[in-house]
């Protein structure tokens, strides 16, 4: 085997050996909160010495944020925002709401995670703002375009924006049933509650 297959094959192996590092460390902060867990905590769910931590992070707070930039919802969150513009309000509503809600599930111990610490540590605080506020600015600026072709009325579209999101958030959180709540929640955002 040549010397860069070698470093390959390790390098491979670091970066898997990181990964499940992370991963057991969002399990062990989603169940037990950050102060809850300890770095012998996290070697202990993974079998191994609690020096392989140190290997990678250089303290508990350096690898929450590994985690949370490892396991973020902006990507995701991106990428399912990223519509056009033309395309009519309830059916971009509806797929944003629905494919934010599977996401929310997918990623439920990051869910856990964040609304577990946001009130009080001030790193989990700063990566779900960054968060909440480029997924309300792309939906406030895709519903700017729906009223500027007169699809919609004149509002002010940081609210639908906010309302969605939170409102889908405070429904895993709560572990209420999925009963098309997304579709009902988006008829209501966009029709409103007047008789037709």
């Amino acid at each position: 085997m040549t010397h860069a297959l070698k470093v390959t094959a390790r390098t491979r192996q670091a970066d898997a050996r990181r990964d499940e590092l992370l991963l057991t460390a969002l399990r062990l902060f989603a169940e037990h909160g950050v102060d809850g867990t300890t770095i012998e905590d996290i070697s202990k769910a993974m079998g191994t010495a609690h020096g392989l931590v140190y290997h990678y992070f250089a303290s508990k707070n350096d690898l929450l944020l590994a985690v949370l930039d490892r396991f973020s919802f902006l990507p995701a969150l991106r990428d399912l925002l990223d519509v056009s513009p033309d395309r009519p309000a309830l059916q971009v509503l509806t797929e944003v709401a629905t494919r934010f809600s599977a996401l929310l599930r997918e990623r439920a111990d990051l869910l856990r995670l964040v609304s577990r610490e946001s009130q009080t540590n001030e790193v989990v605080a700063a990566a779900l703002g960054t968060v909440m506020a480029e997924g309300t600015q792309v939906m406030a600026t895709y519903l700017e375009a729906r009223v500027a072709a007169g699809e919609l009325r004149p509002h002010d579209v940081t609210v639908p924006a906010r309302a969605l999101f939170w409102a889908i958030v405070t429904q895993h959180l709560g572990h209420a049933p999925y009963d098309d709540f997304e579709t009902g929640l988006v008829d209501v955002l966009v029709n409103g509650l007047r008789p037709a």
